[in-house]
């Protein structure tokens, strides 16, 4: 399975040192969890295409910008993932993967007036889908976004989802699957994040966040999900 990772965004330079980067963290996420996927990377947001037929499938990263922002990349972005679904073949995103895929295919994504959500936080699974473990009623994820999905493309079904975030997964059918948690970050990249715009998430906020970081998440179970996402994709061609 030939996984292109279409990457939004990458580690603020003023707190990289010392922090795993955007292509180690995805890169180490599908290692672990769907070693039979070789992993590409393009970067979008410096303004890199990918060939459609180059890749069996695609992934849409976070990114520090929003759906709505008038960047050519991300106007660019838009188009493709509109051409990746018309192909058939499948796509994910992770936060503004998430939100502009929901975006491009005829949903809403914008600022929330709910604010911050950071940290790991225990959003319920909503949605039936053989794709999540048995039993599974919740997952512990790290979050860091101000944007949320508002309004589903035609055919979407919410995945998981609490009252601070509704939309917080999706599915269209078995070839889209997105999630608004970062399954890929470590709580010391997410804690770095926090103490970097603490002035914008707010000091309760971004102490509760600390506080969270303390437990593990499940992010690893996320990548397993992928995993599974991707072998039923390939199956069924």
């Amino acid at each position: 399975m030939r996984l292109c990772i279409l990457q939004a965004g990458e580690m603020n330079k003023d707190i990289a040192e010392g922090l795993p980067g955007y292509q180690d963290m995805y890169s180490a996420l599908f290692a672990d969890n769907a070693p039979s996927v070789e992993v590409t990377f393009v970067m979008t947001l410096e303004g890199e295409t990918a060939a459609l037929d180059d890749y069996d499938a695609f992934l849409i990263t976070g990114s520090p910008r929003g759906v709505y922002d008038n960047d050519d990349w991300i106007a660019h972005l838009h188009q493709f993932v509109r051409q990746v679904y018309a192909s058939g073949k499948p796509l994910m995103g992770i936060c503004f993967g998430h939100q502009i895929i929901a975006n491009a295919l005829g949903g809403k994504a914008e600022k929330s007036e709910k604010g911050w959500g950071v940290g790991i936080r225990s959003v319920p699974v909503t949605g039936a889908s053989d794709l999540f473990p048995e039993g599974c009623a919740s997952l512990d994820l790290l979050y860091m976004h101000q944007d949320q999905v508002t309004t589903l493309p035609e055919g979407a079904t919410s995945l998981m989802g609490d009252d601070f975030c509704p939309i917080a997964a999706f599915n269209i059918g078995d070839q889209v699957l997105c999630f608004q948690g970062h399954p890929e970050f470590t709580q010391d990249v997410v804690g770095a994040i926090i103490d970097l715009r603490e002035d914008d998430i707010g000091i309760t906020t971004s102490a509760a966040g600390h506080e969270s970081l303390k437990r593990p998440h499940d992010g690893a179970i996320v990548g397993q999900i992928f995993d599974r996402f991707l072998s039923n994709a390939q199956k069924n061609t």
